[in-house]
């Protein structure tokens, strides 16, 4: 348990190119409405952090990679969430990270809808999200102006905070996706959603 009743807001660290946090998304989003605590969506660069502390991301043609597919196939059954490993994959989800942030600058509304539209695309379709044009166009379906978008994406100020984002999730100790820290305590991965929400429960 959290042991305080404040509507502390809890920080949704992820990366587009995480299949585990389009499994664990539903979930994270109730969970934080039953507890009423403001969600706090921070896109990072895994690959970043990754390259950082030395490590990359599973290989398929190896047992633990064979064994994680499987695993998240399992996963999305078990949620009934429909699955389609992208083309590519793993992919640079940077243009993706870029987007939202761009979109959360404007209007929080289109943000939160362009993240579930990407998870889809690349989840649920296995469509690829690496794309300027593709990202434009669902922004565009989002309601935001697909051309500012593409423009928004390639700020300065935009890359300037995705990095910034990237820094602070590495430098609290977050190394995979999805994380979630509230009141000083980390929860990471799919598999402990459950647990966080008894932990926020009185």
């Amino acid at each position: 348990m959290s042991g305080t009743n404040k509507p502390t807001a809890i920080d949704f660290y992820f990366d587009f190119s995480s299949s585990y946090t389009y499994i664990g998304l539903p979930r994270i989003e109730a969970m934080a409405a039953r507890h009423r605590r403001p969600l706090v969506w921070k896109p990072v660069s895994l690959g970043a952090i990754f390259k950082e502390r030395g490590h990359s991301p599973p290989d398929r043609n190896t047992s633990k990679g064979r064994y994680l597919y499987l695993d998240v196939l399992r996963c999305a059954a078990e949620q009934q969430l429909p699955f389609n490993i992208p083309n590519p994959f793993p992919f640079n989800s940077i243009a993706a990270a870029r987007g939202f942030l761009w979109l959360q600058s404007q209007s929080s509304g289109q943000a939160l809808d362009f993240a579930h539209r990407v998870f889809d695309h690349a989840f649920a379709t296995g469509g690829d999200v690496t794309q300027a044009q593709t990202l434009a166009e669902i922004a565009g379906r989002c309601g935001a102006d697909a051309v500012a978008f593409a423009e928004g994406i390639q700020l300065p100020a935009i890359k300037t905070q995705l990095i910034e984002l990237t820094t602070e999730a590495s430098q609290r100790g977050v190394f995979g996706a999805p994380t979630l820290i509230c009141d000083g305590e980390m929860f990471w991965g799919a598999d402990r959603i459950d647990q966080m929400d008894r932990w926020l429960s009185p």
